[in-house]
């Protein structure tokens, strides 16, 4: 009885040390061209803090990306349109094999404010962030389910239906140049 209770407690230490080691993961961000007055999807070296889950990257296409700048004053403008227009990804992938996998847009916090930036092409370019990232099998046949705010529900719906009828091997958005 100690000896099962020993173990059980040696096994829920292991997993909980395995699940807060950190580590780098890339993921992609739609990111402001700033000059180019365009949207580009880059690959972005992120922190992981917590590991345990594969679908870390998914949620940090909505992570802030605030680079680092040789002019202090301007390095706090975050780069990142899906950060700067609320959208936020996620998964119900917790690292369990037996969890059926879900992937959510939470767009309810839409809003363009005065970026000046294009509605379609903020959501088309985070939609191919998504894409990059869920190319495994695993995540490549999982449909996107979105959770629009009303003002904006026809058309972004339209989009993400179009996203999820797509080919998760061919791009789904090109910026214009």
């Amino acid at each position: 009885m100690t000896r099962n209770i020993l173990l059980a407690l040696f096994s829920l230490t292991l997993s909980c040390v395995h699940a807060t080691e950190s580590q780098l993961t890339t993921t992609y961000q739609p990111l402001n061209g700033l000059g180019s007055g365009g949207i580009f999807v880059a690959p972005v070296t992120c922190h992981q803090w917590y590991s345990s889950s594969v679908a870390g990257p998914i949620s940090f296409i909505s992570a802030k990306n605030v680079p680092p700048t040789d002019n202090p004053k301007e390095a706090n403008y975050d780069l990142n349109v899906a950060s700067i227009t609320g959208l936020k990804f996620s998964t119900s992938d917790l690292g369990d094999p037996q969890v059926p996998l879900t992937m959510t847009l939470d767009a309810s916090k839409f809003n363009l404010g005065k970026s000046g930036l294009n509605r379609k092409e903020v959501l088309r370019a985070s939609l191919e962030c998504l894409r990059r990232c869920t190319t495994s099998e695993r995540f490549a046949k999982i449909n996107l389910t979105v959770k629009p705010p009303e003002k904006d529900a026809q058309w972004l719906l339209k989009i993400v239906d179009e996203f999820n009828k797509h080919d998760r091997m061919k791009v789904f958005f090109k910026p214009t140049p």
